[in-house]
């Protein structure tokens, strides 16, 4: 649930409100007012739903959604708005976008669930998170690291955008850092959701959004997950191993070349993955099956979405038969499960 606070940051213990009329005046100066001058401190997040599902209560507001998205330049993002609003409110109540405390709100009393008309709820939601999208500089619905920026700013406030990207852009850790920041500046014992991004995401890839491309590399019903993604043992595990029989068919994630085809070792930076294979999506994206028994796939070929790429084996340091699965963005491993979509 969003806890608006509308405060400028940074001089002395003051604290100068903005009138509403100069906040609507203009879209683009409102990011930059929100970035440089605005923090909005927000309780934790709730789970909402299960296991990606998107309840149908936020699924009867996709036309809105679309209609809103539209209207605000961000079309092609109703799907991420539809995640949030799973997040927020699972749909339920007269602000499913849960933005009474929003700078943006001039019909309504700044006070949670003071909004009493829906659609409402969703324009003022919608035009919020497109700032935000400007702010953070994303590409498309498809650019993670773009979205997930975006996305930590609507919870935290804008001010938090523009200190990420002063400091490397979003990450787990400086949503963390940056929290701790406002409840040591303002006093407070808590401030926003350290784990928005992987709340909403969570949503967003149950409906073939995110990424979109990334599938299972694994087809139904011929794997179980032995091993997931983060810290395990006191090691970090950097993807999620998929375990099958011998010689089950390894799927190509999305469309790409084949960056790197065969056995790893200490000289070509895959040492302990056995019989690897590495494709290359686009500047950003790329994937990793590793422990294959046979590769049957060549570097520099270009291989399609579904592709069957190898087969399951235990090569490298491996204990059994299976796939260790990676997606790395920016060449750096990432947990996969969010951006994985039924394809």
């Amino acid at each position: 649930m969003h806890k608006w606070v509308l405060r400028f940051l940074g001089i002395g213990s003051g604290i100068l409100f903005v009138p509403l009329a100069v906040i609507i005046t203009s879209l683009i100066i409102l990011t930059a007012m929100i970035g440089a001058a605005f923090g909005a401190g927000q309780s934790q997040g709730q789970y909402y739903g299960g296991g990606g599902a998107l309840s149908d209560a936020v699924l009867a507001y996709r036309p809105a959604a679309e209609k809103y998205c539209e209207e605000y330049g961000i079309t092609g993002y109703a799907d991420l708005i539809l995640a949030i609003m799973q997040q927020e409110s699972g749909g339920a109540g007269s602000d499913p976008m849960q933005c009474s405390e929003c700078p943006l709100n001039v019909k309504y009393p700044h006070s949670p669930n003071s909004i009493s008309d829906p659609d409402y709820s969703v324009r003022v939601g919608i035009m919020y998170f497109a700032s935000c999208l400007r702010a953070s500089k994303a590409q498309s619905p498809q650019d993670i690291p773009g979205i997930s920026l975006a996305l930590q700013g609507y919870n935290f406030g804008g001010g938090y955008i523009s200190w990420a990207l002063a400091h490397g852009g979003y990450s787990a850790g400086n949503a963390v850092e940056f929290s701790q920041m406002k409840i040591q500046e303002m006093g407070l014992t808590g401030y926003g959701d350290v784990n928005y991004v992987p709340h909403v995401l969570r949503y967003y890839s149950a409906m073939g959004g995110g990424s979109g491309a990334f599938v299972y590399p694994l087809a139904v019903g011929t794997y179980h997950i032995s091993r997931g993604y983060g810290m395990d043992g006191g090691e970090m595990h950097k993807g999620i191993d998929f375990a099958a029989p011998m010689g089950t068919k390894i799927y190509a994630s999305a469309s790409g070349t084949v960056e790197f085809s065969g056995m790893g070792k200490s000289g070509n930076g895959f040492r302990g993955y056995g019989n690897v294979i590495l494709i290359r999506h686009d500047n950003t994206y790329s994937t990793l099956y590793a422990h294959c028994s046979q590769l049957l796939v060549q570097a520099g070929a270009s291989v399609k979405k579904g592709q069957v790429i190898a087969l399951i084996g235990s090569t490298g340091d491996s204990t059994g038969p299976h796939c260790h699965f990676e997606l790395r963005v920016n060449n750096q491993a990432v947990n996969p499960a969010p951006l994985l979509g039924a394809g």
